[in-house]
């Protein structure tokens, strides 16, 4: 729903107008299109999740403590310093041990990259 948003706000801020509902439709059926063709083309791209999941980990876990950190400017080694600092720190940490697991599997495993073979 986020990206049918998305499509749409960036529709109305561009037109000054309403998006029709016939629009909403097309914009759904080209992110389902889109969806299917990049399921269809890359049959491997579930293989290649938890790395990619494991470098993005840090965006919702650590860095929101850390800029919470910034911009509030808490007392050092205060207790919610102490615990934006710990809860960073525990999310980068997650992250390196997902990705170090993530290209053990892939090495393990290995990759079979097939364009278009289900």
């Amino acid at each position: 729903m986020v990206v049918f948003d998305n499509l749409e706000f960036n529709y109305t801020s561009r037109k000054s107008k309403p998006c029709a509902r016939w629009l909403r439709m097309v914009f759904r059926f080209l992110f389902g299109g889109v969806a299917f063709f990049a399921a269809v083309a890359l049959p491997f791209l579930p293989l290649l999740a938890p790395l990619i999941g494991g470098m993005t980990l840090p965006l919702a876990y650590a860095y929101p403590c850390f800029m919470w950190i910034a911009i509030k400017k808490p007392q050092p080694r205060s207790g919610k310093w102490c615990i934006n600092m710990g809860l960073g720190c525990l999310g980068l940490v997650l992250s390196v041990v997902l990705v170090v697991a993530a290209i053990w599997n892939l090495t393990d495993k290995g990759l079979n990259a097939n364009f278009f073979k289900p």
